[in-house]
């Protein structure tokens, strides 16, 4: 069963408050889009139910009115251990990213959201379907940018020893 949406942003919340200065609502909603999107292309199905819209500014939760308040008064968000252990990984590694890099991975033109937007219109419902299918081209493009980043460093690296050791390395 999928969790809230609600509960989602709350867990967001509480993690991005303190690792980004000035949290605010557009950035929890570029999570909440990410985080659906990459729990759908992971192959668990959907993190929430709530529909997310294509605004014109970033892809909306319209179920998460406003910013969560931060403060330990907050509840804590109901939350599937399968749900939690995946929200867990997910602020691990969008922890260490900047709004901007986080921004610029939403904002992508071959994304869902856009594509939505662009097709469907303003307010338009970005559907899970698509949000899965453009979420495993992006594992698809930064698994081709691993490659080629490793191919480059081992060509590097050849050319480094190769510079060193010029009695090994010398053509015949």
């Amino acid at each position: 069963m999928a969790s809230r949406a609600q509960d989602v942003a709350i867990y967001l919340s509480h993690h991005f408050h303190h690792a980004w200065e000035g949290f605010g609502f557009f950035d929890l909603q570029r999570l909440l889009y990410l985080a659906q999107g990459w729990h759908l292309a992971s192959g668990r199905g959907v993190l929430f139910s709530e529909s997310i819209g294509a605004h014109k500014a970033a892809p909306l939760t319209y179920s998460v009115k406003g910013l969560l308040p931060m403060e330990e008064m907050l509840p804590h968000p109901d939350l599937s251990p399968q749900d939690e252990e995946f929200l867990d990984s997910f602020c691990t590694t969008y922890g260490v990213a900047d709004r901007g890099a986080v921004r610029r991975q939403v904002d992508r033109e071959d994304g869902a959201w856009r594509l939505t937007q662009l097709i469907g219109g303003e307010g338009a419902t970005v559907h899970p379907q698509l949000m899965e299918a453009t979420f495993r081209l992006m594992l698809l493009d930064h698994a081709e940018s691993g490659r080629q980043l490793r191919k480059s460093q081992i060509i590097s690296q050849k050319q480094r020893f190769a510079g060193g050791n010029v009695v090994a390395f010398r053509g015949r």
